[in-house]
């Protein structure tokens, strides 16, 4: 049965969309949903579960005793995200929640710290975009952090957006809480649709930013760069490379051309599932290795 079963996911993985993780919005590892939706679904993945050891230069390799877990429901969404870390006393974790609506827009995205739970809260329009984000305070009905029952939410900030288009861009104004205009975010697109840079404009001080994308010949990003100001030459950059079949293998990051970090995906040839994840720090040569397993619907 299980032979069966292993043959089963290999003829479904390798006949569907072939990239586990969304590289399009460049969030891979970040708090924000990078998998793809289609790959989980199609293939039953519940479960992704990272266990992290490390290698300082020169030293044998650590198991410590620390998880990345990720859960996704039935639709291939992610549905919550557990980091395990090591604390100023004990062991602690984070744990991300994502809330989604029937048209599987995410409305909610609940994060714990030390002073309990807070929330990023959405709305959309017709057109699929934001127009408001509202940052809350939300109490939990129980000591449990892993099992998150709001009991009341407590309303911070609340920011609004309107748009503004044409043929090529794409113009964000946020609005405060006084519903006053404070920033503009414009999107520029080539002419093959995909996004060629983003600037964000301040308008009390007109101060700008800006970043700065490039693509492969299969349209995948290939370099990020972010100038925090628009007229200066300091910036960070992120590279990107892919296999054959457009799976993300290799991240590098820089800081004004200095290489800081170097990451490697390593996936399993036979079924095109995510192995490991090596994560580099080039100056000290340590080494974070997270090695993947998976369960099933």
């Amino acid at each position: 049965m299980k032979c069966l079963l292993y043959l089963l996911l290999l003829f479904t993985v390798t006949n569907s969309n072939a990239q586990l993780l969304d590289n399009s919005k460049c969030a891979v590892f970040t708090d924000e949903p990078f998998f793809s939706n289609q790959f989980i679904k199609t293939n039953g993945i519940r479960e992704i579960k990272g266990v992290i050891s490390t290698k300082a230069s020169l030293k044998v390799i650590e198991q410590r005793n620390l998880v990345n877990t990720y859960i996704f429901d039935k639709d291939g969404l992610l549905s919550k995200q557990y980091r395990s870390f090591n604390g100023s006393t004990k062991k602690d974790t984070t744990v991300v929640n994502y809330v989604y609506n029937n048209q599987k827009q995410l409305i909610v995205q609940r994060t714990n710290d030390s002073y309990g739970f807070f929330s990023n809260n959405y709305t959309y329009n017709s057109d699929n975009l934001i127009t408001s984000k509202t940052y809350c305070r939300d109490e939990n009905s129980n000591r449990n952090k892993n099992n998150f029952k709001l009991a009341k939410q407590h309303v911070i900030v609340k920011e609004s957006f309107s748009y503004d288009k044409t043929d090529s861009t794409l113009s964000k104004h946020t609005y405060n809480n006084q519903g006053k205009k404070y920033q503009t975010i414009t999107t520029h697109y080539n002419e093959h649709q995909l996004v060629s840079k983003i600037v964000k404009k301040l308008i009390i001080n007109k101060r700008k930013s800006i970043t700065k994308f490039e693509y492969n010949d299969k349209g995948f990003v290939s370099k990020k760069t972010y100038f925090p100001n628009y007229n200066k030459t300091e910036n960070t950059s992120t590279t990107f490379k892919y296999d054959e079949l457009g799976n993300l293998e290799y991240i590098d990051e820089y800081k004004n051309d200095k290489h800081i970090t170097h990451k490697e995906i390593i996936y399993n040839k036979s079924t095109l599932l995510m192995k490991a994840l090596l994560i580099q720090d080039i100056e000290t040569n340590y080494i974070k290795i997270i090695k993947y397993s998976y369960s099933y619907w």
